[in-house]
């Protein structure tokens, strides 16, 4: 994946608590979309995590999906859309007026069924009667069959993406560990998604399973770093924050981000694979809501010519001919 090209500049200091112990750091986030000149709060009062876009109803274009291909949708959100659009005089999209929410799976089901979402004091309702509601959905195909259950989504949805399984990401710190069995032998401290993340963590569990064996299984996961201050029940967030900061040795984490991780903090992280965990990999799929606006059809137009080679390039399986195909929900 072409990084250097992609990484916007660093903008989100995620800084620790009084109570977190006093070598952690702040990890400067990469960040997408446009700059602006607005106050901002930084650290742990900045735990409004990955709204990117205005979210006062005056977005063009709207998407809430799972939030763990994130690396590869937000610079096609942001950037290359855009510039499709005027290359191809098809529309017209400002970076500042789309709006991608980037949230674990049962967060993204529990906002559109529950109607919203409390981010401290402040509440975020959410809507086809309110000012933000998608336009598109991207998740698993479970957690649509909900949204499809609720009246939130059309009825059939296309896949663009498979993941590749888990990979293993590590502090540099940890020496002698080239390999699942290493990993489960000696990390100490294992930081892997929450229980708020079930698809993510069974996925996990049955990997380790099906490599090491159950025995083994439970033996690392009684290392496991079960919470800790700032801690926001999404992997894509915990997971390298804990590394970075001496709250964990190891992680596991899906393959592609493991590396994107990796790229972004090389100073403080390096990825490993674990063979044969693409067998566990699972689909992504797109779907419209009840409530699409017209810029949401260019979008899907772009997004289906662009995502067979952006996804590949990004660590996830290379589709083929089953890429776009229609899965009723």
């Amino acid at each position: 994946m072409r990084r250097g090209r992609l990484l916007a500049p660093l903008l989100i200091l995620v800084t620790a608590l009084a109570s977190v112990s006093a070598t952690a750091q702040s990890v400067s986030w990469p960040a997408f979309g446009p700059l602006r000149n607005l106050l901002r709060f930084d650290g742990f009062t900045d735990t409004v995590p990955d709204f990117v876009g205005p979210i006062d109803g005056s977005a063009q274009l709207t998407i809430f999906t799972e939030g763990n291909h994130y690396p590869v949708l937000l610079p096609l959100v942001l950037q290359r859309f855009p510039e499709w659009c005027r290359a191809h005089q098809a529309c017209d999209a400002d970076p500042a007026g789309i709006l991608v929410v980037t949230l674990p799976q049962p967060m993204v089901v529990r906002m559109l069924t529950e109607g919203g979402i409390s981010l401290g004091n402040a509440v975020l309702p959410v809507g086809p009667d309110k000012p933000v509601f998608p336009d598109l959905v991207m998740a698993g195909l479970a957690p649509l069959r909900q949204l499809r259950a609720a009246g939130v989504v059309e009825g059939q949805a296309r896949i663009f993406a498979h993941t590749l399984g888990m990979g293993m990401l590590l502090s540099k710190t940890v020496a002698g560990v080239d390999d699942l069995d290493q990993f489960s032998r000696r990390i100490n401290r294992l930081i892997v998604a929450s229980p708020s993340e079930p698809g993510a963590r069974q996925q996990y569990r049955a990997t380790l399973a099906a490599q090491l064996g159950e025995t083994a299984t439970a033996q690392l996961f009684g290392h496991e770093v079960v919470t800790f201050a700032g801690r926001l029940g999404i992997q894509h967030r915990d997971v390298p924050y804990a590394l970075i900061n001496d709250l964990a040795d190891g992680g596991l984490i899906f393959s592609h981000l493991a590396n994107f991780y990796a790229a972004a903090f090389p100073e403080r992280l390096r990825a490993l694979g674990v063979p044969g965990a693409e067998r566990f990999g699972q689909d992504i799929a797109i779907v419209r809501t009840t409530r699409s606006h017209a810029l949401a059809v260019s979008f899907e137009r772009f997004f289906m010519e662009v995502a067979p080679t952006a996804y590949p390039e990004g660590g996830f399986a290379v589709l083929g001919p089953t890429f776009g195909t229609p899965v009723d929900l």
